[in-house]
């Protein structure tokens, strides 16, 4: 399995070879890929009403541009502040079982929340939400365990608690989705549907 990292945007190369060095460290990946074209933002992603982003037209865009296969998995990274229709925002989506997937890097610098600098924590949080996309990719749900990259974050705080690996049942479960093809996956997402997403709900804070 390889992934390609697809940027959306101007995004630092730096923060790209973090996913392309440890990304394979916490999935199931023999490579990962940084292709050297990026990707413009489509202009009809943008809502002016809400100063966002909607992650759907994006992911549209990444899916006609690199259709992802059996063999590899696409996530694209953007700068950009992403929303979901009743969400406030969105940390990443992921598009159906094989993806493609996308995290957003808007809201999970330090400095977005008034706090200094720290590329040790912003980094971190990038690779957790990279994993939990990805792993949404792979056939997994959303995990009880709040200690599991696949728990879902609420909020940056629910980022920061959990762990950037995968827990012995998600791990377990995504070799076996391996093994078997993904012959069980269309039972827990439904065709074509949403993979997942992270963010703040509108209105109750509930996981969907």
């Amino acid at each position: 399995m390889r992934v390609l990292v697809l940027p959306i945007g101007p995004i630092d190369v730096k923060v790209l070879r973090v996913l392309e060095r440890r990304l394979p460290e916490f999935l199931p990946l023999e490579e990962v890929i940084i292709p050297e074209d990026v990707l413009e933002i489509p202009e009809e992603a943008y809502n002016p009403m809400r100063g966002q982003y909607r992650s759907s037209a994006i992911l549209s865009m990444i899916l006609a541009h690199r259709p992802p296969t059996d063999e590899e998995r696409v996530l694209g990274v953007t700068g950009v502040d992403l929303y979901a229709p009743g969400l406030n925002f969105i940390f990443g989506e992921a598009m159906s079982w094989r993806g493609p997937a996308i995290i957003s890097l808007y809201r999970l610098r330090p400095e977005y929340y008034g706090m200094p600098r720290d590329d040790e924590l912003f980094l971190g949080r990038m690779l957790k939400e990279a994993v939990h996309e990805l792993g949404h990719t792979l056939g997994l749900v959303h995990c009880v365990n709040p200690r599991c990259v696949m728990f879902f974050s609420n909020s940056i705080l629910d980022t920061d608690r959990k762990g950037v690996q995968l827990c012995g049942l998600c791990h377990a479960r995504i070799l076996e989705n391996i093994k078997s093809g993904y012959s069980g996956v269309f039972n827990d997402f439904g065709y074509g549907g949403r993979g997942g997403v992270g963010g703040s709900h509108l209105g109750d804070q509930k996981l969907c």
